[in-house]
């Protein structure tokens, strides 16, 4: 049987960049910023194409945790910092959703008659 010349399901350039940084130990925030992979997505395609994080960072502990293994023993330290990390990105999450649902109508100060 022959082999294909293009896998069925490329890993595209922005994917392969992505695990490249995290295999390299750049922290998730920053590949966020290079690549537009948040934190969660990243994990699970680092458990999808079986790459380890760098164990004893918060990313190693995100990649034991979308493996849904036990971290080892020097990631298991920083569960706590990993949710707290969590936490912040939903609380920026929902501060930028409220922002942009702002309603289209007056805006600015709003001016007052004084009633007599």
């Amino acid at each position: 049987m022959a082999i294909p010349a293009t896998p069925a399901n490329p890993l595209d350039l922005t994917t392969a960049v992505a695990l490249h940084l995290l295999g390299a130990g750049f922290p998730a925030d920053d590949i966020k910023l290079r690549t537009d992979i948040a934190p969660d997505d990243l994990y699970r395609l680092a458990a999808l194409h079986n790459v380890p994080g760098p164990h004893g960072t918060v990313e190693g502990f995100g990649c034991h945790r979308a493996r849904r293994e036990s971290p080892c023993e020097q990631c298991a330290p920083l569960e706590g910092r990993f949710e707290a990390q969590a936490r912040a990105r939903q609380r920026i999450a929902d501060a930028e959703r409220t922002l942009h649902r702002q309603p289209a109508g007056r805006r600015g100060r709003r001016s007052t008659r004084a009633r007599a």
